[in-house]
């Protein structure tokens, strides 16, 4: 494992920038590769590109911080091209806005947890977060902390990697303000609006407290729709999704409530913001949020401390049944690439080290008086856990990396791996369906649909509500392709959206239906099949 490494930027932003970027030479170069693969499949990669040096004549304008001379100084300390920089920290802004029509950069974007106690010992919050991100491996080799301390700017702790200069997506700030950035589906963009990031940086820089976030944001309009998740010294919690100039908040005093669990379920009440969800998002949301609410039943609420709400969040829960209808997903999925703690009573940061997914092991990074005179130390200590099961996430994280980089034959070998690491678990069955969805997408023959179909039906009854929809829709194309009459009626579908696609599905001819196959993207850490037509 990679030692996390500590750096202290203080001084002239400018001249830490330049540093930090030629500190980042070499392995910002595997972050741009694997985010450029992603959007090279996705036939996107120009019109990003292009999409992300327009908007980058924003980030000029607008704020105390001279954003767009920082990330100047950074790109000549990295040696590359400005515009590099800038579309590796806008193509998060650019595909919250166009989701919908890019399936397979879905995961580039964050998907996050954020779960919220109040430390009734020391008076103050302990903030639990978890950061999903499509930049599994690299992400967490760079990992890194870091303390700014730039005059006329409040020093903030943040954690992040190479290429992820600024703080704003996981930090905590010497007044006690803490920020986590959550992905939130959407469909809006402003070219005139500012980017999430640059918004986030000046939050965590400038503001004490929610009160002062909350006018900070009258004056900031975003790109695009995000969610901030905050607390303060007071014992506040916010809850606040940004969409250029709405801001929709819900403010709580934590001291009134047992605990707060958020993920990426949208504020806004938008009927249109329904068109850009994946379809199985809420009901992937909610069984992140019950799967942690289940384990907060059996805790006692008021002797909650940092460790205790990092397990919380990312022990892995691996019960040995065969009832995969009845399975949760847990906050950790595959693509957790971070999982950290920050108490604004203490002043302290738990972190988990090393390779993702993030499931706890027993060790963390303990830092104490991170704004006096900061301490980091490694602490360890011995737990049981399921070896085999963490590696089949680690073996899922590897076939979502592959699939999404075009590498198909090495993502059959990863979800193989990870099925023979399953076996006897509820996920066993979750991840065979993906085995097959996959083996629907490449194979071509009837021999092989017709054996297809059959490993399809010895799914029934084994999979959650959700994924057993996509189960009959892919036995009813099955059914078109090979002749033979369909088993199951639009009438079985749960699901709205998935009801309407099987109705018009079952319309089309055998050829129709193989062309289509190219626009269908399985996501693995989202539960979810994209349908990009």
């Amino acid at each position: 494992m990679n030692e996390t490494a500590h750096i202290h930027l203080f001084g002239d932003p400018e001249e830490n920038f330049y540093a930090l970027g030629a500190k980042d030479k070499d392995s910002y170069q595997e972050i741009y590769e694997q985010i450029t693969r992603l959007c090279a499949r996705a036939d996107f990669l120009a019109h990003a590109l292009k999409l992300s040096t327009e908007l980058a004549v924003n980030l000029k304008s607008r704020g105390t911080i001279n954003l767009s001379k920082e990330i100047k100084a950074y790109a000549e300390g990295l040696e590359r091209p400005v515009n590099d920089v800038y579309f590796t920290m806008l193509l998060p802004e650019i595909v919250a806005s166009f989701n919908k029509w890019l399936p397979n950069l879905m995961s580039v974007i964050p998907g996050c947890s954020s779960l919220f106690t109040y430390d009734h010992e020391n008076g103050g919050v302990i903030h639990g977060r978890i950061l999903d991100y499509a930049l599994s491996g690299p992400f967490e080799k760079y990992e890194r902390s870091a303390l700014y301390e730039f005059k006329g700017r409040y020093k903030t702790f943040s954690y992040g990697s190479s290429g992820l200069p600024f703080p704003g997506v996981t930090a905590m700030n010497e007044r006690g303000l803490t920020l986590a950035l959550h992905y939130k589906h959407g469909n809006y963009l402003d070219l005139k609006g500012d980017s999430i990031f640059s918004i986030a940086y000046q939050i965590i820089s400038y503001c004490a407290d929610i009160h002062d976030v909350k006018k900070f944001l009258k004056n900031y309009p975003s790109m695009s729709h995000w969610g901030l998740y905050l607390s303060d010294r007071n014992g506040d919690v916010a809850s606040i999704d940004v969409r250029g100039r709405e801001v929709h908040q819900e403010k709580f005093d934590l001291k009134e409530y047992p605990y707060l669990y958020f993920n990426n379920r949208p504020l806004l009440k938008d009927p249109s913001l329904k068109e850009s969800q994946p379809y199985g998002s809420l009901s992937q949301c909610k069984m992140r949020r019950d799967s942690v609410v289940e384990k907060l039943k059996k805790c006692d609420l008021k002797k909650l401390d940092d460790l205790k709400v990092l397990k919380l969040l990312s022990l892995a829960d691996s019960k040995k049944s065969n009832k995969s209808s009845n399975w949760k997903m847990g906050p950790i999925t595959p693509s957790s690439i971070q999982c950290a703690s920050f108490n604004n009573a203490t002043m302290e940061s738990l972190f988990i080290p090393g390779a993702g997914p993030k499931f706890f092991k027993g060790e963390r990074l303990k830092y104490t008086q991170i704004f006096s005179d900061l301490k980091k130390k490694l602490v360890s200590s011995k737990i049981k856990f399921d070896k085999n099961y963490i590696s089949s996430y680690e073996r899922l994280a590897k076939f979502q990396s592959e699939l999404d980089a075009g590498r198909v034959e090495s993502a059959y070998h990863q979800i193989q791996m990870a099925i023979s690491l399953l076996q006897g678990r509820p996920e066993e069955n979750i991840v065979k369906f993906y085995f097959l969805v996959m083996q629907y997408l490449y194979e071509s023959s009837n021999k092989d649909f017709a054996y297809l179909h059959t490993d399809f039906e010895s799914l029934k009854d084994k999979l959650p509500p959700y994924l057993e929809d996509h189960r009959k829709l892919f036995l009813m194309r099955l059914e078109r392709t090979l002749g033979h009459s369909i088993l199951h009626s639009p009438s079985e579908i749960k699901n709205e959206n998935l009801k309407k696609l099987f109705e018009k599905e079952m319309k089309l001819r055998p050829q129709a239906l193989k062309f289509l196959k190219k626009f269908i993207f399985p996501r693995v850490e989202m539960l979810d099949i994209i349908y990009a037509y």
